[in-house]
């Protein structure tokens, strides 16, 4: 009798069943799907069994993404170019993937399947050219890039940076990180850090071959030069003598040397005793910076002044790596640069 009146008035007013709810003591009971109780024995002795099978016979030796099913390796080459936006040739981008040791062993394989040596050679290029024109071309744009966006920083803190960027560790981790490594046509796998790097170099080659030095640099600037966005600059330009390289600084502006002043100093017959130390030129304070002991405060107050001196300091705003008009114009003014020098270079040669 209760639950037929109780649905004539939600017929009527639909809100009646929360106002009921929200005014009874007991609680609204809602329905809960639940596992079977048998499911949880279950994988817990599966589980236990794969553990077994893997300590008794090893682990499953790991095979590249194109032994395994549903592989197209067209439709992948394919992905890449549109995942990125750039008119690749098709050619070009098959050549860039393609390392000397696939070559050599496809060649090998066939010698041992009794072809003779001419039969035996692929009519297929490998990535060697392109990835010697890449490392040029992307080290050349990050040294004009580093030159406009720091032009207080010296030539050996750009060549610090440049050698950072272009360094191994950092080449294939981005390259692993666009995925290039399923992509690859390698004799070894897992893929090595150096094929990683020579195959990411030769795709800006080939980018830098069908679309010029306009999209090859952009491609430079979002994802090499990026790296930098979380770095410290004096933490990868490390200064081994920072005393001594402000007073050089100094001298070639023409200022008096550096002098170092105790400011402060705390626990000084203590275990842990702090210094305050600040670097002055000319009655003007350069930078100041604490220490456990005075000359490691001096080096480190001569490490703040030099940022301070480079602009470059631990606050610095970020580095001109948008859309904007006035990056827009800075990486026009660095292209224009380059093939400026390209040209220099080939009425050099021809002369």
């Amino acid at each position: 009798m209760a639950a037929s009146m109780i649905t004539r008035i939600s017929c009527k007013c639909p809100n009646i069943l929360q106002i009921i709810a929200s005014r009874t003591a007991f609680p609204v009971q809602t329905h809960v799907r639940h596992h079977a109780r048998w499911l949880r024995p279950f994988l817990f002795a599966l589980n236990g069994q794969l553990k077994y099978l893997k300590m008794k016979y090893g682990e499953d030796p790991a095979k590249p993404r194109s032994h395994q099913d549903n592989w197209d390796y067209n439709s992948e080459i394919y992905a890449f170019c549109q995942r990125f936006g750039e008119e690749f040739n098709s050619e070009t981008v098959r050549t860039a993937f393609t390392h000397k040791s696939y070559v050599e062993k496809e060649e090998k394989n066939r010698r041992e399947m009794g072809l003779l040596d001419q039969d035996a050679k692929l009519q297929l290029d490998d990535n060697t050219q392109l990835a010697n024109a890449g490392y040029q071309f992307s080290s050349d744009y990050i040294a004009g890039f580093l030159r406009q966006a720091l032009p207080k920083v010296p030539k050996q803190g750009h060549r610090a940076i440049n050698q950072y960027l272009m360094s191994r560790e950092v080449l294939s981790y981005v390259a692993s990180n666009l995925g290039l490594r399923d992509l690859i046509l390698c004799a070894d796998f897992p893929v090595p850090s150096e094929v990683m790097e020579s195959t990411f170099m030769a795709i800006i080659g080939g980018l830098l071959e069908d679309q010029g030095m306009d999209r090859a640099g952009l491609f430079v600037r979002d994802f090499i030069i990026t790296q930098l966005m979380d770095k410290n600059l004096c933490d990868v330009w490390h200064i081994d003598n920072p005393v001594s390289l402000l007073a050089q600084v100094l001298a070639d502006q023409q200022r008096e040397e550096p002098e170092a002043r105790l400011l402060r100093e705390a626990g000084k017959n203590t275990f842990t005793p702090l210094y305050m130390v600040g670097m002055y030129s000319e009655k003007k304070l350069l930078g100041w910076a604490p220490g456990e002991s005075i000359t490691v405060a001096e080096d480190e107050a001569a490490r703040v002044a030099l940022r301070n001196l480079f602009d470059i300091p631990e606050n610095r705003p970020p580095l001109p790596l948008g859309n904007s008009i006035r990056e827009r114009m800075l990486h026009q003014s660095i292209v224009k640069e380059m093939e400026q020098g390209e040209r220099h270079q080939s009425q050099i040669a021809a002369s």
